[in-house]
């Protein structure tokens, strides 16, 4: 199964905690964090395609460490 890395659309603001932005039940609190993800953010951005987990995740990292928002990657199966 090949495996891709995406991103959020939108970044954590910077005066939004990571607490809030990271929370998953909607019912309980207000957020709008990680509700979006895409594998391009412009049409001359790659897509990072990858045949085991293992690429993926090195390339998360990577893309992650060289971002200086408080975007946040991820790697989903395709």
């Amino acid at each position: 199964m090949p495996y891709r890395v995406v991103m959020e659309v939108v970044p954590r603001p910077d005066d939004t905690p990571a607490w809030i932005w990271n929370e998953t039940n909607a019912a309980s609190v207000s957020s709008t964090g990680g509700k979006g993800w895409t594998a391009k953010l412009n049409s001359s951005d790659s897509i990072w395609d990858y045949d085991n987990q293992s690429d993926a995740n090195t390339k998360m990292s990577e893309l992650d460490s060289a971002d200086s928002t408080n975007r946040r990657y991820k790697v989903i199966e395709v």
